[in-house]
């Protein structure tokens, strides 16, 4: 009798242990769905937006046509931009893919003087932006790729 009391008690420790992993995975897996749907909406933010998408292209040339971009659309497209740096701090999007996705428009929008004549690059409200850049450029000069670094 004692023996089957035992293995009962084995069984329903088991199926208890079983039930907290499975719940943990499930739980992994929605938070890696949530940084998927944030990531895509802040993507689609990027390209859908007309006139950040206008400045990405003239970034890529550092176009003079840039110094003719209103104030207000440059300081949103380094909103856009600070966005992003926080989600990296909270780790809602990785490192890697922060960079990979985003980077490259950080990095020429930071050396573009053409962008930076109406906005002070050095402003007390542009520091999360200043060290994103800095980052993405640190990840810039040492990137290589590993797909196991680049998921949600």
């Amino acid at each position: 009798m004692c023996e089957i009391e035992t293995c009962i008690k084995v069984i329903a420790v088991l199926l208890a242990l079983i039930t907290l992993i499975k719940g943990v995975i499930e739980y992994a897996h929605q938070g890696a769905q949530k940084r998927a749907e944030r990531f895509i909406e802040m993507r689609k933010r990027l390209k859908d937006n007309k006139t950040f998408k206008e400045i990405c292209s003239m970034l890529n040339d550092n176009d003079p046509k840039l110094l003719q971009i209103e104030r207000q659309e440059k300081m949103d497209f380094l909103g856009f931009f600070e966005e992003i740096a926080l989600m990296l701090n909270s780790g809602l999007i990785k490192k890697e893919v922060a960079h990979y996705m985003f980077g490259y428009y950080v990095i020429q929008c930071w050396e573009s003087n053409n962008f930076w004549n109406t906005v002070s690059r050095d402003g007390t409200y542009w520091v999360v932006f200043k060290e994103f850049v800095k980052e993405m450029e640190k990840m810039e000069a040492k990137f290589k790729y590993n797909k196991s670094k680049y998921r949600f």
